[in-house]
């Protein structure tokens, strides 16, 4: 199943190969073009019927995903559920709070979602954020897992296509030493691999 997973992302531009410097400030030859998905509705409710069908007998009451793209997934996601789903939102503060009317009964058994799994600091924060309102997580669940190594959460996890991708420093980046240049995904232009 994960090579006509493969081959959807593909086709739709979703994994891009190049240079490519990360939010996080690595360096990486694969991107993952996320909002290729979510433009999509029809893909973007195709890849979350996966998660869905997965946690269909989890008993799941609420979904919650991260400010933006997780919001996104949520919704579709608990709406092929029939539940509600709410906003793990990052105010000024630095942590991720639930508001905006989300609120989360004690107890209440909810799946964290999002689109792209890296370092986990999303998915990790909207867990923090679910657990200090009372919610009980019952899985996490990605779209795309694309992270060195497992993240331990200690909690039912579920990818949709899933792809260790070997990201670098730009110390040690062999992409640089290749003069390929570095491309800042997000609409931004490609910058000379001088500059690496």
């Amino acid at each position: 199943m994960s090579v006509t997973i493969e081959k959807l992302l593909r086709d739709n531009g979703v994994i891009l190969e190049g240079h490519f410097l990360l939010t996080s400030g690595l360096h990486s030859g694969l991107y993952f073009e996320k909002f290729k998905i979510l433009e999509n509705p029809k893909v973007s409710a195709l890849l979350c019927s996966k998660i869905a069908i997965h946690f269909s007998t989890s008993g799941i009451e609420k979904v919650i995903g991260p400010t933006t793209g997780g919001i996104i997934l949520a919704y579709e996601i608990a709406k092929q559920l029939g539940v509600f789903a709410g906003i793990a939102e990052e105010p000024e503060v630095g942590k991720r709070i639930i508001k905006r009317g989300s609120g989360i009964k004690e107890g209440e058994r909810v799946l964290v979602v999002d689109d792209v799994l890296t370092t986990g600091g999303s998915i990790r924060a909207t867990i923090d954020a679910v657990l200090e309102r009372g919610g009980k997580i019952s899985g996490v669940a990605v779209l795309i897992d694309r992270s060195e190594k497992s993240l331990n959460l200690d909690y039912p996890f579920y990818a949709v296509y899933s792809k260790v991708v070997e990201n670098y420093p730009q110390e040690d980046c062999p992409l640089c030493k290749k003069n390929i240049p570095l491309t800042r995904p997000g609409g931004k232009k490609a910058v000379p691999s001088a500059e690496c």
